[in-house]
């Protein structure tokens, strides 16, 4: 606390925002004086009915307290994520963040490992309703200006910001990091990616599949466990197949999650680079998981996309791992080829309303999420489902009139 305080103070820092996550992974903000920050510390009173997937109008006083290990400097003030707690300081159950400490929690307790992770984020840059470039993969475009600039505001470690294979679309994949700050360095990017394309008069997109005819935007994460120091996953281990095996298990019913939007579904189609089939593979860009050659051994898993809540992805995905560990999961067998077109085998749900189907029958990953959670999450899906439904498009009446 004084070393914040005393960082702050250096820096000039007078701006400070508490941050919370939204069962749909956007974030709240609130404004604290500086005067009054050092009492804020302890936990300041939130309404938990206006936030979607917290609480009902009679049961609404919530807290969040400050994770003040978890301060990141901007250029002219210091945002701090926050934990959500009722009032006698027992865990929210619909707190994304505090859903992913406890399944860390539950690794570090369990087994003594400590998870690492590393989501890649993709996204298009559009001007209107029109990318903002007609780039290819790796091509210089004007948008990796505005990108770098974006990510130089954060203290967040970088391994590469290139252009993806869409037109206007953009990749940045941060280091490897502790599962935990992993998801908080996303939730930082979004953030100061969308403010950084207003100030340049476009905007940041971060829909699974905003362009029909192109390969939609994913959100890959890969995910490490170590022990002592050791990867556990090294050379992929008996650990690393179990980890394979349960996360393939439960695929299905982590896709609800991983992939919570109605436009979700219209990235994972055959012939588009997503994954569809529920298979894994040494160096395979066609599979579901794919273990990634050079550097440390690691699982890639391929499904999520950005509309994803990272908080909540990442806990399913090592909470299924853990399964795997714990009943000593086998995976399927390796799948060597191409599979986007392939036309067997076992594939994830085509729709959202499928997914949440499978969700609620996946008594695993209930179990990681938590009743309140899944019951807020599936509340809020079916009522989104029953929306699209209900809605009639411009296709209808090009077809139909």
């Amino acid at each position: 606390m004084n070393q914040l305080l005393n960082e702050m103070k250096q820096r000039g820092i007078t701006r400070i925002k508490f941050m919370v996550s939204d069962i749909n992974g956007h974030q709240k903000f609130m404004l604290i004086p500086q005067n009054y920050f050092e009492e804020a510390v302890e936990g300041i009173g939130i309404d938990g009915s206006s936030i979607p997937g917290y609480t009902t109008v009679d049961n609404s006083d919530l807290i969040a307290k400050p994770d003040v290990e978890r301060a990141v400097f901007l250029k002219d003030e210091v945002i701090i994520f926050c934990d959500v707690q009722y009032n006698n300081g027992t865990a929210f159950g619909g707190d994304p963040r505090g859903i992913l400490k406890k399944v860390l929690d539950q690794g570090l307790k369990t087994m003594k490992n400590t998870f690492y992770a590393k989501p890649e984020l993709e996204f298009f840059l559009f001007a209107g309703k029109t990318p903002m470039d007609t780039k290819g993969y790796m091509e210089y475009a004007p948008g990796l200006r505005i990108v770098e600039d974006a990510v130089a505001t954060i203290d967040v470690a970088v391994e590469r910001i290139h252009h993806e294979n869409g037109p206007g679309q953009y990749e940045i994949e941060p280091v490897i990091a502790p599962a935990l700050k992993a998801c908080d360095t996303i939730i930082l990017l979004k953030e100061v990616l969308t403010q950084a394309a207003e100030e340049h008069q476009v905007t940041a997109n971060f829909m699974p599949k905003p362009l029909e005819d192109e390969a939609g935007s994913g959100m890959h994460f890969h995910v490490l466990a170590e022990k002592d120091g050791e990867n556990l996953f090294e050379s992929f281990s008996e650990c690393a197949r179990y980890f394979v095996g349960g996360v393939l298990a439960h695929a299905r019913g982590i896709t609800a999650i991983c992939n919570p939007t109605i436009n979700s579904y219209k990235r994972l189609v055959p012939n588009f680079e997503a994954p569809v089939h529920i298979t894994w593979g040494r160096g395979n860009r066609s599979t579901l998981i794919r273990i990634p050659g050079g550097g440390k051994t690691r699982i890639e898993y391929r499904a999520p996309d950005p509309s994803c809540n990272p908080y909540l992805a990442l806990a399913v995905i090592i909470g299924a791992g853990m399964d795997g560990i714990q009943k000593k999961i086998e995976p399927p067998e390796e799948s060597a080829e191409d599979v986007f077109e392939s036309e067997t085998g076992d594939t994830l749900p085509a729709t959202l309303g499928q997914a949440v189907d499978i969700l609620e029958k996946d008594d695993v990953v209930k179990e990681i999420l938590g009743t309140h959670l899944v019951r807020a999450f599936i509340t809020l899906k079916k009522k989104e489902i029953f929306e699209y439904t209900t809605h009639i498009s411009q296709w209808e009446w090009n077809h139909y009139h």
